[in-house]
């Protein structure tokens, strides 16, 4: 379960690099004259691969490691693929042509990416039964919690 909350938080770390960054781009002007130091301001190049970077890690992320910890079946990355190959795609685009056209179909279909990813994630999420025989072992190991 521990494993599964850390991916989960990766993803939301990972999903904000491509959605802040291409949102940011168009308006990087406006930060520089306001006097922000954004990163599409003082290291426009950085901005750029550092959305690519996280897009990739993304699909690897869905691709490998959620079905390897049992977070969901194996199924769950195959379905993912056309979702995050589709965002690497747009975030190659924008790093190629870093224009307001590229960044601006970055920024909408990051609005749906992470939707569409949980979506599947749901669907695919790997479910667990458990073994609710008692035995004299199982209730010797539980832990008195002083009150």
């Amino acid at each position: 379960m521990f494993s599964g909350a850390i991916l989960l938080a990766f993803l939301l770390y990972a999903w904000q690099f491509p959605h802040f960054n291409s949102l940011s781009w168009n308006i990087r002007r406006e930060y520089d004259r306001a006097g922000y130091k954004m990163m599409c301001v003082s290291h426009e190049r950085l901005c750029l691969i550092t959305s690519l970077r996280y897009s990739i890690m993304i699909l690897l992320t869905c691709s490998f490691i959620a079905p390897a910890i049992d977070m969901t079946t194996w199924l769950f990355a195959f379905d993912t693929l056309p979702v995050n190959f589709y965002l690497v795609y747009l975030s190659y685009k924008f790093y190629r042509h870093h224009d307001a056209q590229s960044s601006r179909k970055l920024f909408r279909y990051s609005l749906i990416h992470l939707p569409l990813l949980f979506t599947l994630m749901v669907i695919h999420r790997q479910v667990k039964t458990q073994d609710h025989s008692t035995s004299s072992s199982s209730i010797n190991e539980l832990i008195p919690v002083p009150m």
